[in-house]
């Protein structure tokens, strides 16, 4: 677990001097680039701080989270702790999961749209739409959702575990699901932040704005955010 990076002094000079943290922000990087996230780290969090601390909360403000955050949000979920293992069960060892982060963009991490590629610990860039402009047009979609400053959606390919029933592997990818879910929620809680888990959502449609192929299915959002005051 890794606290917030400390602002770099081009960074801090700047917000001295009255510049908005959106006139800071990298330039966005054209898809298919690759961005190297930093190596993720140990905080002073304990696990049962992060379960005692663990809550759905629907409202969340920006900043967006920082490229350190993410990186560690991300690791946590579907990152390697071993060569070629991850840091959550998978049924055969076959891992059918996917891992998109949506942002609105912080100082340190550009808006756009971003798949996890856990092999390299690195994000992918699959677009620049963030959550209001990637999720926003879908019918439907809850406004707690598209007020967020970070979504990250958890998608599977069951077919991946096995190319025989589809019922099982479904239940195999549901379950690994569950696990990725509620370690990014406990990380999140372990760093202060705000997160909560998207259900009601039409996951079709949201598939359709990431671009999923037919194999690869959304199966759930997680929003993360800062936590308001008094909350």
């Amino acid at each position: 677990m890794v606290r917030a990076p400390l602002l770099r002094p081009v960074l801090l000079s700047a917000l001295l001097a009255g510049s908005s943290p959106a006139a800071l922000a990298p330039p966005a990087e054209p898809p298919g680039a690759t961005l190297a996230l930093p190596a993720p780290a140990a905080g002073p969090a304990t696990l049962d701080g992060a379960l005692k601390a663990r809550r759905t909360l629907r409202e969340l403000t920006g900043p967006a989270l920082t490229l350190g955050e993410a990186a560690q949000l991300l690791w946590s979920a579907q990152g390697e702790n071993r060569p070629g293992r991850r840091t959550v069960p998978s049924a055969h060892a076959r891992y059918p999961l996917g891992l998109y982060l949506i942002t609105e963009g912080s100082p340190t991490l550009a808006a756009g749209t971003y798949r996890y590629r856990p092999e390299v610990h690195a994000l992918r860039k699959a677009g620049d739409k963030g959550v209001a402009g990637l999720l926003g047009p879908v019918q439907g979609m809850q406004p707690w959702i598209t007020q967020a400053p970070s979504v990250f959606v958890v998608t599977g390919r069951p077919l991946k575990i096995f190319r025989r029933e589809t019922a099982p592997t479904m239940d195999y990818t549901f379950w690994e699901c569950g696990a990725a879910s509620q370690a990014l929620l406990l990380q999140a809680a372990a760093l202060g932040l705000g997160a909560g888990t998207a259900s009601g959502v039409d996951l079709g449609a949201v598939g359709a704005a990431l671009g999923l192929p037919p194999e690869e299915k959304a199966l759930v959002l997680l929003p993360v955010g800062r936590v308001k005051a008094g909350k």
